[in-house]
């Protein structure tokens, strides 16, 4: 019997497809797979209520997630078991599921609920999970309680695999299918399993299976883009590295830039300047980056390892090279003071010629980050902080997006809209 390889149904949207699903279809593809991206699936079967959705995004200045997106995605949510019950599971002895999307927000539950209907109609499927949130996001010791195995990209047929960094040169060139459903025309690539930092005491991607650091070879990576634009031509590639900090960037994107190929990537904001010219010289159009804070104190306290000073160096250089600046700032961190949100507040103001878009957040610790093993707290006052966050965005003409869907969503329409003039 063929395998299945599945995503389950989350509130990110299909920007592009994931990387764990490319590798993993092209690892597979030694034996009989079906690909089934289940995300992607629900999305664009109910593209036309989605497009309205971001139609509306597109115009409005103030973007809340919790508004116009989630309550679209609970809707999905109530049709998503019976689109399930209308693949045939029993063809597959094997179904492998993995992330669907940019970032390793898989929930447990929603893994779980996956395949608890698989299991209803095909009790004799094997049931495989492999992606990078184990021990953050995903519980592992849930998984195999409930009878799913856990695997590893570079393992993907070994039982028991060993926790490490994900060898992405060892990999076959992923292969994507059915790329007409995602709503860009773009995909990913990796220079890293890993982050160069992995201190911020208010994240875990460097902790339980994401642990470790493991760097690529530049110019495998360049060969592997240029099979990728052989067979699919992309309009862009996103890096989906925690951050493109490393050792590696500045040979790949001197390999890279003959390809005249548009990215973008996320980044810690202590890139030095030679960096950010060859980023601006390789293609890059934008850079989002966590600017957290505008209080040094604030940013010390989250294990940050940058002052502000070097955040607004970085903003105005990448400014200079045509880079977009793409910060994230998060609000209601646990012990910040009004004096100290006040300089935040100022520190837009002072750079708002420089930011057209910023991605805002009530303060928010991942699993199994320090902060949560600490059980500590955002702010009691993060809402009205929020509040007069956003308001103070859009008095400075900077659209501003609370939450992660609505920004990634904006800041792809911006590039590509742009690539369209050109």
């Amino acid at each position: 019997m063929k395998a299945a390889l599945v995503t389950p149904f989350i509130s990110h949207l299909p920007l592009h497809p994931s990387s764990y699903l490319g590798y993993g279809t092209a690892v597979l593809k030694k034996n009989e797979v079906d690909v089934i991206d289940f995300n992607a699936s629900i999305y664009y079967k109910y593209r036309v209520q989605l497009q309205e959705i971001l139609s509306e995004i597109d115009q409005t200045q103030a973007v809340l997630d919790n508004f116009l997106l989630d309550p679209f995605y609970l809707q999905l949510q109530n049709n998503m078991e019976e689109e399930l019950k209308k693949i045939p599971w029993h063809d597959y002895q094997s179904i492998y599921i993995t992330t669907p999307s940019w970032f390793v927000t898989v929930p447990t539950a929603e893994i779980l609920r996956l395949a608890r209907l698989i299991k209803i109609e095909s009790p004799r499927s094997q049931i495989y999970f492999f992606g990078n949130s184990l021990g953050s996001w995903t519980n592992e010791k849930e998984l195999i309680k409930n009878d799913i195995h856990i695997r590893h990209l570079n393992d993907l047929f070994k039982e028991n695999p060993v926790n490490k960094p994900v060898n992405f040169d060892s990999l076959p060139t992923p292969l994507y299918e059915n790329t007409d459903k995602y709503l860009f025309n773009m995909l990913p690539f990796r220079l890293k399993h890993g982050c160069n930092w992995g201190k911020c005491k208010f994240c875990s991607l460097a902790k339980g299976w994401n642990a470790g650091y493991l760097e690529r070879e530049p110019e495998k990576v360049v060969k592997e883009l240029s099979m990728l634009i052989d067979t699919y031509n992309p309009r862009m590639f996103v890096c989906r590295d925690n951050s493109i900090n490393g050792a590696n960037l500045l040979e790949f994107c001197s390999s890279f830039k003959n390809h005249n190929k548009p990215w973008a990537a996320m980044a810690r904001a202590d890139l030095s300047d030679k960096e950010i010219d060859s980023l601006q010289r390789s293609g890059c159009q934008f850079i989002y980056f966590g600017l957290e804070s505008g209080s040094d104190r604030v940013l010390s306290e989250n294990n940050k390892g940058i002052g502000i000073k070097q955040m607004s160096h970085f903003i105005r250089t990448l400014y200079d090279h045509d880079i977009m600046p793409a910060p994230s700032i998060f609000v209601g961190s646990p012990d910040e003071t009004e004096g100290e949100f006040e300089k935040t507040t100022k520190f837009i103001l002072d750079h708002k010629d420089y930011l057209d878009i910023i991605n805002l957040y009530p303060y928010m610790m991942s699993p199994a980050s320090d902060f949560s093993l600490m059980e500590k707290k955002p702010h009691g006052n993060t809402l009205t902080r929020l509040k007069r966050m956003i308001s103070l965005c859009v008095d400075a003409g900077i659209k501003v997006c609370v939450g992660e869907q609505s920004a990634e969503y904006v800041l792809f329409k911006t590039v590509c809209h742009a690539s369209d003039k050109d």
